[in-house]
């Protein structure tokens, strides 16, 4: 474990914080994050030789230090309903000119996963911790930008990130219910898979009696709850699936103050032909096969917070 000098860390970038054995892991990473995700970033830096070798891990209490300090606030933070267009978005941000678009960074869900409810003083050491991270993790050059897309279920922690992000812009991206729980049923997303978070997170208290598709549309439900609470601040906008990729021109990037020339916009739509998800290959909308099962649990659970969401969207009902 390395000692707590944060002078020493200047050019090394926070690639995870480990929860079992709680510490942050550091690597110097030498190309941009354009990846999908962090993950595959970083574990590509890793792989070097000299991380292999000067890889450093430091006690949780040198983003204290770091979060006691002045930092630029990050552009803004994406939330997400998963499943719903934030990782084009994040892609197509990464794209721009002295913009630095982080997507699903691990060490904010290593921070948010140590989070102690029965201190106190938690909340005050996690806000801390969490501007730490940013500060960490935002570029040296005064020009450059940060974005920030979270993991889905970190809006159920949206008052918190409040709290510790209040100058930041944020957005909330959704999609059609039923779309969501066909691509979820498909291949699924840790968020959905319980055990992957407390489910008193979500409000969920029978998780053991359900069945995976219920307990998941259950969960889907509570972060768009979640986003709707936090939408009465005005500090929150909200980006419809169906509206992109037009809506990073006319809604993102301005929220976000973030500039745009002509030949930035005409970069970011040929990239929002791609599949943000697979390199290489083209986009192509999945199949609206009926089920009857997940229409029911869309109706049940996910009906009404669409429709809010829609209406916070400006989209028509």
């Amino acid at each position: 474990m390395d000692a707590l000098d944060r002078a020493s860390l200047r050019g090394w970038t926070p690639v995870r914080v480990a929860v079992r054995q709680p510490a942050v892991e550091w690597a110097v990473v030498d190309r941009p994050f354009t990846d999908p995700f962090f993950e595959q970033t970083a574990h590509v830096a890793m792989q070097h030789p000299f991380n292999q070798i000067f890889a450093r891990r430091t006690p949780l209490e040198i983003l204290d230090e770091l979060g006691a300090e002045h930092f630029r606030a990050p552009a803004g933070i994406i939330f997400h309903m998963s499943r719903c267009g934030s990782t084009l978005i994040t892609q197509m941000l990464a794209r721009l000119p002295n913009v630095v678009a982080l997507s699903e960074p691990q060490p904010f869900d290593g921070i948010l996963r140590l989070r102690d409810r029965r201190r106190a003083d938690a909340d005050e050491t996690l806000v801390r911790r969490l501007r730490g991270l940013m500060r960490a993790l935002t570029p040296d050059r005064a020009e450059s930008r940060l974005v920030v897309k979270l993991h889905a279920w970190h809006v159920l922690e949206l008052s918190l990130l409040a709290r510790a992000f209040p100058e930041t812009p944020m957005v909330f991206v959704f999609r059609e219910p039923r779309a969501v729980l066909r691509s979820q049923a498909r291949s699924p997303g840790a968020e959905v898979l319980a055990g992957t978070i407390d489910p008193a997170y979500a409000g969920i208290r029978d998780a053991a009696e359900l069945a995976r598709s219920d307990y998941g549309a259950r969960v889907l439900a509570a972060m768009c709850d979640a986003a709707l609470r936090h939408a009465a601040t005005g500090e929150m906008i909200f980006v419809d699936y169906e509206t992109l990729p037009d809506a990073v021109f006319t809604r993102v990037l301005p929220f976000f103050g973030l500039p745009l020339s002509g030949a930035d916009e005409s970069a970011l739509r040929e990239i929002a032909r791609n599949d943000a998800k697979r390199e290489g290959e083209r986009f192509r909308p999945d199949a609206a096969l009926a089920d009857p099962a997940l229409d029911a649990l869309a109706a049940r659970w996910l009906d009404p917070p669409y429709a809010a969401l829609r209406e916070r969207a400006g989209q028509p009902a």
